[in-house]
């Protein structure tokens, strides 16, 4: 059964309403380098995360060099960090290193039509090798860095899935609509949704984290 991730928490209410969901994880964007609408301070991330309770995994995504996303995890003590940007395989190392389980994520840009699957497969062999326990494959464009609302071809994604040879958690454009059917296609460890279970002012919405858990599970 794939696990369930719910990303970009910016509320206490939010954060309630996604473990009352079932969520297996939680995302807190912290001090991320390219603007986005969760991004929070430490200090805003360690509020969030302190309220959620044990069995749910608290993800720290970052973004930029080794030594900011060191002070983070040092600061923060989260349970995984999500590296989510384009930096070299040294950064996963310095990362791993600490013993936190790091998520690389391979970004695939929505602008470029036909990704090669044997470029992403070895990338990400790569950052395996690394150190990086999981994968994660996600679309961005040149104003989003996540959060797209734009799904990955899912043919590309179940090659990926086949060839890195670790569990990939998938996102981009899934919702409680498409999740389930993406879910038996694809097969990932992991689904992570942010932008698909909000509403108006990228505020979660409570039914609709509940149906996304319900349609992962149902699946």
């Amino acid at each position: 059964m794939s696990l369930v991730k719910i990303c970009g928490m910016t509320r206490p209410e939010e954060v309630a309403a996604a473990v009352a969901a079932g969520a297996d994880r939680l995302g807190f964007v912290v001090e991320y380098p390219q603007d986005n609408p969760w991004n929070l301070s430490r200090a805003e991330a360690r509020v969030l995360m302190s309220a959620v309770p044990p069995g749910v995994l608290r993800v720290a995504v970052v973004g930029g060099d080794a030594e900011a996303i060191l002070g983070i995890v040092r600061d923060l003590a989260p349970g995984m960090v999500q590296i989510h940007d384009d930096g070299p395989a040294e950064v996963v190392a310095a990362v791993a290193a600490t013993g936190v389980p790091v998520v690389k994520a391979l970004r695939i840009d929505v602008d470029a039509p036909d990704p090669d699957p044997d470029h992403w497969i070895t990338l990400g062999r790569s950052f395996a090798a690394a150190g990086a326990a999981e994968l994660l494959v996600d679309s961005k464009s040149s104003s989003r860095p996540a959060g797209t609302g734009v799904a990955v071809d899912r043919a590309f994604v179940r090659r990926v899935v086949r060839g890195v040879g670790v569990p990939v958690v998938l996102a981009g454009g899934l919702t409680p609509g498409n999740v389930a059917e993406t879910v038996r296609e694809v097969r990932p460890a992991v689904v992570d949704v942010i932008s698909g279970v909000e509403g108006p002012g990228h505020v979660k919405d409570p039914a609709l984290m509940a149906a996304f858990v319900a349609a992962v599970r149902g699946a």
